[in-house]
């Protein structure tokens, strides 16, 4: 029993001290595995921060080939001392296996090509200017190829080797844990409370291994928005709706971009500034070649800018253009030139469409000016027969030898010629106000009562049977011509006596209380006037359409006419009419006219 025992004690204790040796053993490879992986990690870490690096360093230098400022130039040498750092991490470890190593090596020859590029095109650009922007980035697209194909070989390199090795460790640990669970079965509590410490730091290594796959998917999340951000820009600058044509300080053209090859009709060519004119179809406004002296964008090379300069394009379908644009130079912060840029637009058919309506508004103004002549002169041929025709019939009226009958169609013949001589006064009248600047006063020192109230009596002698009033209040001086004031009575009241039923009340008004101007009023208790006639309502030709009028009609001249005298008298006209309270006929006469000549001229 005691050897049984020592045997077993001895068995017992081998098998602690060959499990204990296990466990040792395990507990090593596991750490020499964590400890692997975990370099391994750091190099997949480490090839993804240069990606990130490479990519934001190609972005700021994007940015600075097409808009160089300094906020731009400092972030790219921000850009560049982080790849580097990043570049000498990489450099300074120890390659773990020959691929890596020959994927090292390359990539330095290929950061060493790329740094020279780099400093090539950054003093390039700082030397060229803005101009050069889309150039020189199209020669930095293949090194920045060449610098990406390179960095994802290396960092896919690292990443399968990482995973690689991963899941080796794991089928190890796998296999290592079954020997150890056949080997120590009387250890039981130390197998569960190795297996617990395993599965734990197994889960702590999958959440650390999730949380860095995430961080790789956010940089290449990060990488696409950039490369999107690149595109949009690209789109916008070929997409522009106005012509943009930059050119170099030597006057070679450098941008043409796609609204400049539609007005032109040709592409962007490599020329000097004295074949511009030929090469791009380039005309003065009379159809001549342009001189080169004369093109826009040359001038604005020569530091003198153009603002709404417009000249002609000649496009090779034989098709003339108008193009209207402005050129500056462009200048660098320190004042030198480096070249200059044209933002041109399309006229053609907008000038086209003006000079139509110009044409027809000519024709418009010709066809009126003829009426008006045409008017005039026939009012003026008509009153000379028109006169004899009125003197006879006031000789046949005196005389005794013809009966009542004959005497009442005389009397018809002279009131008919009466309403003919003011038709024609009216029309010289207008004839006068439309061609010769205004309608013609002599103002003299008049006094407005007396005259309203003579007209007033002479419409009373030719309207017997009418109701007429007048009404003064204060004093009616002023300087008027009596001669159109008492028109204006006439028109006014005569205009009232038509529209109005008979034997209505007609009220005059003289306001003369105010010291600086008479206000003349004349009402009547006719039909109102409609409202869509009111705005036009002193515009020549327009004659009454209210069933109240009951006189004979005129030509429609008489309130225009009225309102001309008092223009001329540099006064105002205006009517209200209302259902239930009348028409009104207000007139503002001032009592010194001094800006008379400037109101006839307006």
């Amino acid at each position: 029993m005691r050897k049984a025992a020592a045997g077993f004690l001895f068995v017992a204790l081998l098998a602690v001290l060959l499990g204990a040796s296990s466990l040792a053993v395990l507990h090593s490879a596991l750490r020499s595995q964590d400890q692997l992986l975990n370099g391994y990690m750091e190099d997949v870490v480490l090839t993804q921060e240069l990606v990130t690096a490479h990519t934001h360093f190609m972005h700021q230098a994007s940015d600075f080939l097409l808009l160089e400022d300094a906020p731009r130039l400092d972030a790219l040498v921000r850009a560049r001392e982080h790849f580097g750092t990043v570049v000498g991490q990489l450099t300074r470890q120890e390659p773990r296996t020959p691929e890596e190593h020959q994927l090292v090596e390359h990539f330095v020859v290929t950061r060493d090509r790329a740094r020279a590029v780099m400093d090539h095109l950054i003093a390039t650009r700082r030397k060229e200017g803005p101009a050069s922007g889309p150039r020189l980035l199209a020669e930095l697209q293949p090194v920045r190829m060449d610098m990406e194909k390179t960095l994802n070989a290396l960092a896919d390199h690292e990443r399968e080797r990482y995973w690689k090795t991963r899941h080796q460790a794991r089928a190890d640990s796998e296999r290592a844990l079954g020997m150890l669970a056949l080997g120590f079965l009387g250890t039981v509590v130390v197998a569960v409370a190795l297996g617990v410490f395993l599965v734990r730091a197994l889960r702590q290594r999958v959440r650390a291994e999730s949380e860095r796959t995430a961080m790789l998917e956010r940089e290449h999340a990060a990488h696409r928005a950039v490369e999107e951000r690149q595109a949009l820009l690209d789109l916008v600058i070929e997409q522009s709706g106005d012509a943009v044509v930059v050119t170099d300080a030597k006057g070679v053209i450098q941008l043409f971009n796609a609204e400049a090859e539609r007005q032109h009709g040709v592409t962007r060519q490599q020329v000097s500034a004295p074949e511009w004119a030929a090469a791009f179809g380039l005309l003065t406004l009379e159809g001549h070649p342009l001189p080169l002296g004369e093109t826009p964008l040359y001038r604005a090379l020569e530091g003198r800018p153009m603002n709404n300069a417009r000249w002609l394009v000649k496009r090779p379908d034989g098709s003339v253009r108008t193009l209207c644009g402005t050129a500056s130079p462009l200048r660098r912060p320190d004042g030198t030139l480096v070249g200059a840029v044209l933002t041109a637009r399309d006229e053609t058919e907008r000038l086209a469409l003006e000079q139509q309506r110009a044409n027809a508004l000519e024709r418009l103004r010709s066809t009126a000016e003829f009426r008006e002549r045409f008017l005039g002169i026939v009012g003026h041929d008509l009153r000379n027969p028109l006169n004899a025709i009125t003197l006879s019939a006031r000789v046949l009226l005196v005389s005794e030898a013809f009966p009542e009958r004959e005497l009442k169609a005389v009397r018809r013949i002279a009131s008919s010629a009466d309403r003919m001589a003011r038709m024609i006064s009216e029309l010289l009248d207008f004839t006068r106000s439309r061609l010769g600047g205004g309608m013609p006063v002599d103002p003299c020192l008049a006094d407005l009562s007396v005259i309203c109230r003579e007209a007033l009596e002479e419409l009373e002698t030719s309207h017997p049977g009418s109701r007429l009033s007048l009404r003064v209040l204060g004093q009616g001086l002023g300087e008027w011509d009596a001669g159109r004031l008492s028109q204006v009575v006439s028109n006014l009241v005569g205009n009232a006596l038509q529209y109005s039923p008979e034997g209505s009340p007609i009220r005059v008004t003289v306001d003369g209380r105010a010291a600086s101007e008479v206000v003349l009023s004349v009402h009547n208790q006719g039909a109102p006037i409609p409202e869509d006639v009111l705005p036009e309502l002193f515009e020549p030709f327009r004659r009454g359409t209210r069933e109240s009028a009951h006189h004979g009609g005129g030509l429609g001249l008489g309130l225009y006419i009225v309102q001309q005298i008092i223009l001329a008298h540099g006064g105002s006209l205006g009517a209200e009419s209302h259902a239930g309270d009348g028409t009104t006929f207000t007139a503002k006469l001032p009592r010194e006219n001094s800006d008379r000549a400037a109101t006839l001229a307006n």
